[in-house]
């Protein structure tokens, strides 16, 4: 077998690499989901059975294990949001809108009236443009 030049560390380093860069959705939205449910890192931890210090270490640069990020995933799906319905999502789906400038003005005046920034006030808008009947046909 022809050596590559890699030294054997090297290719663990590479999966560990990518597999943190995999896990960058995932420790976003474990903080959201702590700081939504007014969770801490140490309530967290406890859960995990590990210190408060490896959960800052996961969310700051770490790869969480395998089995730990088993039972966050678990904990997540259990425990869904406590915020309003607009934050509420089961699935992301990510949608770019092309607007003129007219347009957005009068998006981000309408926003701002209400308290919001544009895309939480687009985020309670959009669902309703589906109408009543749009949730039950999806499931």
């Amino acid at each position: 077998m022809a050596n590559i030049g890699l030294p054997k560390c090297g290719v663990n380093a590479i999966l560990r690499c990518v597999k943190a860069q995999n896990q960058d959705e995932l420790k976003l939205n474990v903080k959201l989901w702590l700081k939504a449910n007014n969770y801490s890192y140490a309530w967290l931890a406890g859960k995990c059975f590990v210190t408060e210090a490896t959960v800052r270490n996961w969310m700051a640069r770490k790869v969480i294990p395998a089995s730990k990020e088993f039972i966050i995933r678990e904990l997540m799906k259990d425990m869904p949001l406590s915020l309003p319905s607009r934050v509420q999502v089961t699935e992301e789906t990510h949608v770019t809108l092309s607007l003129d400038s007219a347009t957005r003005r009068t998006l981000e005046k309408k926003a701002f009236a209400q308290g919001k920034t544009l895309a939480e006030f687009l985020a309670d808008e959009v669902p309703r443009l589906g109408g009543e009947g749009a949730e039950s046909a999806e499931g």
